[in-house]
């Protein structure tokens, strides 16, 4: 509380003397658990809001002008203050746009006030996703080795959803997004997944406790220096980040990626040479639990398949229904 009692001092806009020469309306500000007041006008509301979180006091303090500028900020977060200056994220187009980095996408996180697998008590990570194709202009580079995950790595780990689910999204997370990611193999893509969303899960998680709702959070992750490219749907939030040809990623706002991600690094692992067009799959071709099924281009191809429901976004038939996944 003390921590927000300093965050209102220095946070606030002018004080009463100076605001007791204006006419204009004020609003009283409460706060969290007991309440601080101080008369701000409607056109600079500030916001303090405190909550407890793993035994400690956290505060999020900020004011903005009429326009909606983020005019001060004072974070009491737990997790440290990125090195990063944030771009609007309103202004963010549906494309993203790489600059001089050869790989960018988005690393999206979970609030936890989404629906079905979208709910759980705190906000959790959901993937790193290449904007590849129609979603920007990220280079598609593949991991020198494709092998698909056999544990859990730890910021995937959810009681709640079991570990078969658990491997089962992770597979479905590697081979629709890690693929095109220019790592090393399943094990590098998911520890940096890990250690990208430590510090923003924690910023999530005081903002969480302290009752801020979806756009709210995302503007604490940018002040925070957590650069947001969006919001999604189920209460889920996109960070942008980029990497060069050495396959390591970073958040970054979009207008830094060539700053950030510019430089050269080792060439990737070369494609594959095309591949003849695969012939038709015998009628005893099947799916196997956490394993690539038969080729296929559509849904049709994979009709009939024992064990198979559907064509997935690897180009493999797959037993994993399109229903138990997240994204």
């Amino acid at each position: 509380l003390a921590q927000a009692v300093a965050c209102s001092r220095t946070c606030l806009p002018p004080g009463p003397t100076a605001m007791a020469q204006d006419s204009t309306a004020r609003t009283p500000l409460a706060s969290g658990r007991g309440t601080l007041r101080s008369w701000v006008r409607p056109a600079a509301i500030a916001a303090v809001s405190t909550a407890a979180v793993a035994g400690t006091v956290v505060a999020l303090c900020s004011w903005r002008s009429g326009d909606g500028r983020a005019a001060a900020d004072h974070s009491f977060l737990g997790a440290p203050k990125a090195q990063a200056s944030c771009g609007a994220w309103s202004s963010h187009g549906r494309k993203m746009d790489c600059g001089g980095a050869s790989l960018c996408g988005v690393l999206t996180l979970e609030t936890g006030k989404g629906s079905g697998y979208y709910q759980h008590p705190a906000p959790a990570v959901h993937g790193l996703w290449p904007e590849t194709g129609s979603y920007g202009t990220s280079k598609c580079v593949p991991p020198k080795n494709s092998a698909n995950p056999t544990s859990i790595y730890s910021c995937y780990k959810d009681e709640s959803g079991g570990e078969s689910h658990q491997l089962d999204f992770e597979t479905h997370e590697w081979t629709k997004h890690g693929v095109c990611s220019g790592v090393r193999d399943v094990t590098d893509f998911f520890d940096q997944i890990c250690s990208l969303s430590a510090g923003p899960l924690k910023v999530m998680a005081g903002a969480r406790a302290a009752g801020l709702d979806l756009v709210d959070t995302a503007d604490q992750l940018q002040r925070s220096g957590y650069c947001v490219f969006n919001t999604m749907d189920q209460f889920q939030v996109s960070l942008s980040a980029c990497a060069g040809l050495d396959g390591k990623w970073k958040l970054a706002d979009v207008s830094d990626f060539s700053t950030v991600c510019g430089g050269s690094g080792p060439s990737p692992a070369p494609s594959p040479s095309p591949s003849p067009s695969p012939t038709p799959t015998p009628s005893t071709a099947k799916c196997v639990k956490s394993q690539h099924g038969p080729p296929c281009t559509s849904d049709k191809d994979c009709a009939g398949l024992e064990d198979c429901v559907r064509c997935a976004h690897s180009g493999f038939c797959t037993d994993v229904p399109a229903s138990w996944l997240r994204g």
